[in-house]
């Protein structure tokens, strides 16, 4: 399962809902969800930019 795949399966859990999400996820799926958010943030923002950086962020 991909990162994409498995951070959506997370916030399928909790309805898509953010407070939800907050409140009641473990510490592990809150982790991942939010560095894979983050992760794909910094690639956006890298793509806009125009910089190349083909590194994965989103692994350990």
């Amino acid at each position: 399962m991909t990162d994409k795949e498995e951070a959506e399966r997370i916030m399928a859990k909790y309805h898509r809902d953010f407070g939800t999400f907050s409140q009641n996820a473990t510490r592990k799926e809150y982790r991942f969800v939010l560095r894979y958010v983050a992760g794909e943030a910094n690639r956006k923002q890298r793509e806009i930019a125009g910089l190349s950086n083909d590194v994965d962020t989103n692994k350990d």
